[in-house]
């Protein structure tokens, strides 16, 4: 990935994780602590956390076209580097202290679901670009034969 396609792919996947990361905070708030109630302030939370995790991304930058298996390899690093900044970042001390490992547990199922659903996501707004590339390169080459 080049320069201004990895700057591009991380403001696309900024405000994916922003959106997704909203859903994840009121589906495991809800669940896990349903008398807590936020300020305006907060609305920062999925600002910041999808910030944090769209860093990783720093990861993809090659000058060259990667193999498939560098690839793999890459988006493997970006993973485990994006859990470890969500429970740096995301988890208060006090949570991991009170022994909450079904919060932990469940938050990093959902750092991964984050991942899949941002990945299957992007993978289908650049089929949709190809596709469209592809018709509109035969007409281009159908009316090129015609003249």
């Amino acid at each position: 990935m080049r320069g201004k396609e990895l700057i591009r792919d991380m403001i696309s996947t900024y405000f994916m994780l922003t959106t997704m990361i909203l859903v994840v905070m009121t589906v495991l708030g809800t669940y896990f602590m349903p008398e807590v109630r936020f300020g305006y302030k907060e609305f920062e939370a999925p600002l910041t956390y999808a910030a944090w995790g769209t860093l990783p991304s720093i990861v993809l930058y090659a000058k060259k076209e990667l193999t498939m298996k560098q690839m793999l390899v890459r988006k493997i690093i970006q993973l485990i580097l994006i859990e470890v900044i969500v429970l740096v970042v995301a988890l208060p001390a006090d949570i991991i202290d009170r022994g909450n490992s079904a919060l932990v547990i469940s938050l990093i199922g959902c750092v991964f679901v984050i991942y899949l659903l941002t990945h299957i996501i992007e993978w289908y707004q650049d089929s949709v670009t190809a596709k469209k590339m592809t018709e509109e390169l035969l007409l281009f080459q159908e009316k090129y034969k015609q003249e």
